[in-house]
């Protein structure tokens, strides 16, 4: 979201025209006061495999929340049960995992904790059915163990009384065997708030993947230093992530996972992204740029007192089939390779062509948003994965990603900008909406621009030099002005056929505010 231009999210603020500024006064509509929450999209709910986006509409409905939270919570499921366990082949040598890091936000008294457990139940019985399994086969590990701890022994005394080739050939191979007996952690799968020292610890022992889910975002406390004398530590979630070997050497103790998987799908309140923003290393370490934000519509104050509650077929058939994800991608010993279709593949090219342009700096849409839209078409292809799975839950490693897949998840990737760029918004706001203000007044003061109805991002920086210290709060500072109506961006001007140094935004003004008293 550059410099006054950012996505076209806000229901009543249109794009900027191509014709000058007189003659596009009437396409102007009213502002949205400075302060005022501004409402994304609705999640593309049709974009969703038919039994994920039955169960997330009547979760809704039962709930009176936004579709939005329950989404949320369904891409988390497929990533508990996906991540690890499969990965995607763009093209050459990159693969992208399919875990998700995933975040939507609801103040108190939303009842988010109601679509929390509708939610993740199966995945909790998924867990619950993989520890019995686990269990049986830990009894007979230890059972194994047992026996070779004691035919270990009894090879060594006969060696060493002996001294034989022969004995000392079967003492080693009984004492190989006997390192190789390993009995198996009780397995985790899911885990709702953990340091990030326990994260790397049951990342090692449960075969590099582990769920983070919960309706509270304690997490981001603890992640900031909670239990570390208030130091962030985020490597374990930023490797984990990516998929980067994890490896932590500790007293008495080394950590290895060679392709960490986390899932992380937390609702948090609105006050947690004000905690968030007072962390500024939590953003310039990469964190905050992994995540999927989710702002949903506040229903409080509009909700029925006796909705319609989850059919029953609509609720078994969620909690059979992400049940079923859960156990049987568990069997994959190493992760399955998902192909693109050609089809898919080009969509890709074609979303990553569309993308990039928008990150340059100080003139791309996403400019203020570029550390977390770098990583955007790479969740494209994550989320592509996972509803690839979810569409054919006994067969998907069989076939490859399809155009229509590819394009659904391409849709909800765009979805995505728009709520990013609420939140990332909310998360600056208080430090750029006084600015923002100011920034009207003189405006509305200059009679330059008043004159003009018009004026650049150099122009604004040298008025307030005083106020703006540098580019990057010029830039904010118009992107919120841009995102509540006051002012659009025009059209690139293009460089001089001598070159040299690229023309300064410039911005129309609406004429509202010159027709204040």
């Amino acid at each position: 979201m550059t410099a006054g231009s950012g996505p076209n999210w806000a229901p009543d603020i249109t794009r900027p025209s191509e014709k000058p500024p007189a003659e596009a006064e009437d396409a102007w509509d009213e502002v949205i006061p400075l302060g005022s929450r501004l409402v994304p999209p609705p999640f593309p709910l049709d974009c969703l495999p038919s039994w994920l986006e039955e169960i997330v509409k009547a979760v809704a409905e039962e709930t009176q929340t936004a579709p939005d939270i329950a989404a949320t919570f369904a891409l988390g499921g497929l990533s508990t049960a996906a991540s690890g366990k499969a990965v995607v082949r763009v093209r050459g040598g990159w693969h992208e995992p399919l875990n998700l890091f995933l975040a939507a936000i609801a103040p108190p008294a939303t009842r988010k904790s109601a679509v929390f457990r509708a939610m993740t139940a199966p995945l909790y019985q998924a867990e619950e059915q993989l520890v019995i399994a686990c269990r049986a086969k830990a009894r007979q590990a230890e059972l194994l163990r047992s026996q070779l701890e004691e035919a270990d022994k009894q090879a060594r005394t006969k060696a060493v009384r002996s001294g034989s080739a022969s004995d000392l050939a079967e003492a080693e191979s009984t004492a190989l065997a006997l390192e190789e007996a390993v009995v198996p952690p009780e397995i985790q799968l899911i885990a709702k708030n953990v340091t990030p020292e326990e994260c790397s610890t049951i990342l090692s022992e449960q075969g590099g993947r582990l769920a983070i889910l919960s309706a509270e975002g304690d997490l981001f406390d603890i992640v900031c230093g909670r239990y570390s004398n208030g130091v962030p530590a985020l490597t374990p979630f930023l490797e984990a992530h990516a998929g980067d070997v994890l490896k932590v050497n500790r007293r008495g103790r080394a950590e290895y996972v060679r392709s960490p998987a986390l899932t992380i799908a937390v609702c948090i309140q609105p006050t947690v992204l004000t905690f968030i923003a007072q962390k500024p290393r939590l953003r310039g370490q990469g964190l905050l740029a992994r995540f999927l934000y989710t702002l949903p519509k506040d229903t409080v104050g509009y909700r029925k007192s006796e909705p319609d509650l989850v059919p029953d077929e609509v609720g078994h058939a969620y909690e059979r089939n992400m049940t079923h994800l859960v156990i049987s991608l568990a069997e994959w010993e190493r992760p399955q390779i998902l192909a693109l279709s050609t089809e898919a593949t080009k969509l890709v090219t074609e979303f990553q062509d569309e993308i990039e342009p928008k990150l340059r700096a100080g003139v791309g849409e996403l400019d203020n948003l570029r550390d977390w839209a770098g990583k955007l078409v790479g969740a494209a292809v994550r989320i592509a994965g996972l509803l690839h799975l979810a569409k054919h839950l006994h067969d998907g490693f069989r076939k490859p990603v399809t155009e229509e897949t590819m394009r659904h998840a391409v849709e909800i990737a765009r979805y995505f900008i728009a709520h990013a760029a609420a939140c990332f918004g909310a998360m600056a706001e208080d430090r750029h909406t006084q600015l923002a203000r100011e920034a009207l007044a003189w405006i509305t003061k200059n009679e330059t621009v008043m004159k003009a109805r018009q004026f650049s991002q150099r122009d604004l920086h040298r008025g307030m030099q005083t106020k703006l210290k540098d580019a990057s709060t010029v830039t904010a500072v118009l992107s919120l002005l841009d995102a509540h109506g006051y002012i659009r961006a025009l059209p690139e001007a293009a460089r001089g056929s001598r070159g040299g140094r690229r023309p300064s935004p410039k911005y129309v003004v609406h004429p509202a505010l010159f027709a204040q008293p």
